[in-house]
């Protein structure tokens, strides 16, 4: 497989991955958390990737990024 080809199949993956998340948190942007869900979803994205790079090795702490998040 060429790295073009890696490519896409990355991001297909993480699209789709994108798009079943949005489905599991759609009843929430339905009560006005539409920009919470937006920053949530962007988070918990970059957690699952950093998942899939401590699994293949790469050891790493978690990052999350605060500043995006809103309490």
């Amino acid at each position: 497989m060429t790295p073009d080809e890696e490519e896409l199949d990355w991001d297909k993956a993480v699209g789709q991955f994108r798009l079943a998340l949005g489905v599991v948190m759609k009843p929430l942007m339905l009560y006005g958390q539409q920009h919470y869900v937006d920053t949530a979803l962007q988070e918990i994205t970059s957690l699952a990737i950093q998942l899939h790079q401590k699994l293949s090795g790469v050891d790493e702490p978690y990052y999350i990024n605060h500043e995006k998040l809103h309490y």
